[in-house]
């Protein structure tokens, strides 16, 4: 690699860890602004168990914060109340929560899973599930639950873990689907460089309907192009996240 390659990689390097920082906050930022009409006692539960499934993979920390605001811009973008998006930002923080119970040795393998590794991988989502039905009030409960189950169900049915097809996976879960994914493909793991936001977009896109729910997809692309994440330059500005 050249100089000047280099220097442009580690450009690259620098922006995407400072829009991870930008979104970290923000995210942080709204969980904390709804906590102030709420009993704080929830909020650090919340937070100390994300922070106890960032702490897992250092690769990956980050990620629930990131989803769950993606989340929330879809939220907002298809007209979902103001209340309720504060609820469902929370339970998007932990759809991954069920990782807790899987082992470092699949968890943290760098190479693709066998078929038994997969389907170890994939309980996370019962895991989840069973882990979050505990909370209160029910309503709550059962918002996070369906999160944590279903966000990587497909709408052609090719999802897991009981292969739902379209409006039979719940709402809530189907925008976690797509936030989910996007956050996966644009961030850098150990194996492989993350995609650009545009590509992972392009990617999304190309979903619709098969993987993603249509209507989600269309709102998430319109958020990020009014907060300017769909412009090409290495130079974005990625501060636009706090207009």
């Amino acid at each position: 690699m050249s100089d000047v390659q280099e220097l442009h990689e580690r450009i690259r390097q620098l922006e995407a860890k400072n829009r991870e920082l930008t979104l970290l906050v923000e995210s942080t930022h709204e969980l904390n602004k709804a906590s102030l009409t709420d009993h704080p006692f929830s909020i650090n539960v919340i937070q100390s168990l994300v922070l106890a499934l960032d702490s897992r993979d250092p690769y990956t920390a980050g990620h629930s914060s990131r989803v769950a605001l993606y989340s929330l811009w879809i939220a907002r973008k298809l007209g979902v109340d103001e209340e309720e998006c504060k609820h469902f930002h929370r339970a998007a923080l932990m759809h991954d929560i069920g990782k807790i119970g899987v082992p470092d040795r699949i968890l943290l393998k760098a190479d693709s899973l066998n078929e038994e590794e997969f389907a170890v991988m994939a309980s996370h989502t019962v895991i989840g599930a069973r882990i979050l039905s505990k909370m209160e009030p029910e309503g709550r409960m059962i918002q996070a639950t369906e999160v944590a189950k279903y966000h990587h169900e497909k709408m052609d049915g090719s999802g897991y873990p009981e292969r739902l097809v379209g409006d039979r996976i719940p709402f809530y879960a189907r925008i976690v689907a797509v936030a989910d994914a996007f956050d996966a493909m644009t961030t850098d793991r150990p194996y492989a460089k993350g995609r650009s936001f545009q590509e992972g977009i392009k990617e999304l896109v190309r979903c619709k309907g098969t993987h993603f729910d249509p209507r989600v997809v269309d709102a998430f692309e319109s958020v990020m192009k009014e907060r300017r994440f769909m412009i090409s330059s290495s130079s974005s500005v990625y501060s636009e996240v706090n207009e």
